[in-house]
């Protein structure tokens, strides 16, 4: 396309080239027109004065025609930014408009929840979640109507095949030339392993030894100092450690979190609640930032016994990529 598009351009260019050399033929003098001076200089001014005109206005097209390519570069690098994203997003990325009617669906819901994205235009966003949690998402959307701010939340969906999985929805709402809400772009994850691990926190401890071994989310167990007193492979692959072991002689305040500030701030809120669920910025092994989504509790020691000691047992995602994903 873009290449008959610069075909067309040059042979419109060409002939207006060859339309500029016919008209400057004129402005050689002929033998009539040398038996009238004034009436050949008159001509030839005039001539001159459209040659003029013309040679502006072919590169004024030039100039034009480079514009609009490089637009047309810019728009087509956008689009195979967005197809790629598409493609490989592990999100489920959405855009619905105030009523909950799909716009677009990516590709990750094909992958996670099996349907085809003809199926998920005959149908309404509301019709495959879970009956007990609909109220909740329209109310929400509900909520994002009024305010123009979406919220986070969780609900379950069903998969093809008849499972329920459940979701950890984000939405940013898009708002029209009067600023009056217009349509909610919605990134959903599939948080069903995770909320299956949190659930396995509660249980025994050799069934939390194999849940954190097995997970595929970072979970620890650390004091108030930022010492590790457990790590799971996960948390070590996404921290960038090469063994557990190195893990151990790390510490949550100087070699983790970016700043140490921070992490004073996390433990004051993670002891001041029965439960927390907060996103913090760390780093890995090598400097790189990360954004964790961490949730967990605050385990007590118990009185009287010496080798018992307060700590926080924590679930740890890595949603950098979730953050990339929002931003573009």
């Amino acid at each position: 396309m873009e290449r008959r598009e610069w075909w067309l351009w040059g042979t419109a260019f060409a002939v207006t080239l060859l339309v500029t050399l016919a008209l400057s033929t004129f402005v050689l003098p002929t033998k009539q027109l040398e038996e009238d001076l004034f009436s050949f200089f008159l001509l030839r001014q005039a001539v001159r004065g459209l040659v003029g005109l013309v040679l502006l206005f072919d590169v004024y097209t030039v100039y034009q025609q480079l514009q609009i390519h490089r637009m047309r570069r810019e728009l087509f690098k956008r689009e195979e930014l967005f197809r790629l994203i598409n493609e490989n997003a592990a999100d489920m990325i959405a855009i619905v408009d105030m009523e909950g009617t799909r716009i677009y669906n990516s590709m990750a819901y094909q992958k996670i929840l099996g349907y085809s994205p003809e199926e998920l235009k005959s149908s309404t966003g509301i019709e495959q979640i879970h009956p007990d949690d609909r109220e909740h998402v329209k109310r929400a959307a509900e909520e994002a109507r009024k305010t123009g701010i979406g919220r986070p939340l969780e609900y379950r969906i069903q998969h093809k095949n008849g499972t329920w999985r459940v979701l950890e929805s984000t939405s940013s709402v898009v708002k029209n030339a009067e600023g009056k809400p217009e349509k909610l772009i919605i990134v959903n994850r599939d948080i069903s392993d995770r909320k299956r691990a949190s659930e396995a926190l509660s249980l025994s401890e050799v069934s939390f030894r194999s849940v954190i071994e097995n997970a595929p989310y970072g979970i620890y167990r650390a004091n108030a100092a930022g010492q590790f007193l457990r790590v799971n492979p996960a948390l070590q692959k996404m921290l960038g450690y090469e063994t557990q072991e190195e893990l151990f002689h790390a510490n949550l305040a100087t070699d983790i979190y970016r700043d140490q500030a921070e992490h004073k701030k996390a433990n004051d809120l993670f002891a001041g609640a029965k439960g927390f669920d907060v996103e913090v910025e760390w780093k890995r092994k090598d400097d790189t930032p990360l954004n964790a989504r961490c949730s967990g509790r605050l385990i007590e020691g118990e009185h009287g016994e010496s080798h018992s000691e307060t700590y926080f047992e924590v679930f740890a995602e890595d949603v950098t990529e979730k953050r990339v994903l929002e931003q573009q």
